[in-house]
């Protein structure tokens, strides 16, 4: 992934943060844009384990309109925890990644 797509993702993601903490609507129309892998992260840092996640299908069909008023709220819980990793890595280099 190169560094537009990675700041592509980050941004969608901060305005996902930002959108938790007043319109449900527009949270509901970004969670639906996330890829799979973004919402089983996403889910899995908020500590949300669907009861479909042993299906491989499960995080493409997943909908905002499937979680409950409590997981929405954790949501917000699981975007502080990928920011705070997002930004412990920020400070890292592109030569810190390759195997020496």
């Amino acid at each position: 992934m190169n560094n537009i797509e990675r700041s592509r993702q980050l941004e969608h993601i901060r305005r996902l943060y930002q959108l938790i903490h007043g319109h449900r609507s527009l949270v509901r129309s970004n969670f639906n844009r996330l890829k799979p892998g973004q919402k089983r992260l996403l889910l899995a840092a908020a500590g949300i384990t669907p009861l479909y996640a042993g299906f491989s299908s499960s995080a493409r069909n997943l909908n905002y309109d499937l979680l409950n008023d409590e997981e929405i709220d954790h949501l917000e819980i699981g975007l502080r925890r990928l920011q705070a990793i997002v930004d412990v890595f920020a400070h890292c280099e592109p030569q810190d990644f390759t195997k020496q």
